[in-house]
């Protein structure tokens, strides 16, 4: 019986080390998507980027109605680009990853700068979640959802706040 256990305990040990090593390989995977998809940003190279999503992509943007497609997305982006929109810089970093069969979460950081005529520069941070659904051997961008870390009434109002940053006093009691 004792061999039993030890046996079942062994597999067990075995089984969540590789499962927390796809976890961690997964994470390094989407960090370094994450830079190639960043750097065709910022080369405004649309269709390129368009080949990491799912046709039911769904996209969950700041300040905007929900994209449902790769097509609402498409023209989401050229509408930006007609509006003289350039991002200059854009740097994504998972910072966790979990994993349920053909479905992978990735949270991470974001921050972004970016300039449109007649407004200037604009750097962003934050936060953001993705949802990749492997199809066909490969991870497809199934939707996302991101959102500011910048309170945009505050920064209008010309007081800085950075919710990003908090210390151990502003945690609850």
């Amino acid at each position: 019986m004792k061999k039993l256990f030890l046996t079942c305990a062994v597999i067990l040990i075995a089984v969540s080390q590789l499962y927390a090593q796809s976890e961690a390989d997964l994470k390094a995977m989407f960090n370094d998507m994450n830079k190639k998809f960043s750097q065709m940003m910022i080369d405004n190279h649309l269709e390129e980027r368009l080949s990491y999503y799912a046709e039911n992509f769904i996209s969950m943007p700041s300040y905007q109605p929900m994209l449902r497609s790769i097509d609402a997305m498409r023209e989401s982006h050229k509408q930006q680009h007609v509006m003289g929109m350039k991002v200059t810089a854009f740097e994504l970093t998972a910072t966790d990853v979990i994993v349920e069969g053909n479905i992978a979460i990735e949270i991470g950081t974001y921050t972004i700068s970016m300039g449109m005529p007649e407004m200037g520069t604009m750097d962003d941070h934050g936060k953001y979640m993705n949802v990749w659904e492997k199809q066909d051997g490969d991870w497809k961008l199934r939707a996302d959802m991101w959102n500011t870390d910048m309170n945009p009434w505050m920064e209008m109002e010309g007081e800085h706040h950075d919710y990003g940053k908090h210390d151990e006093t502003d945690k609850d009691e």
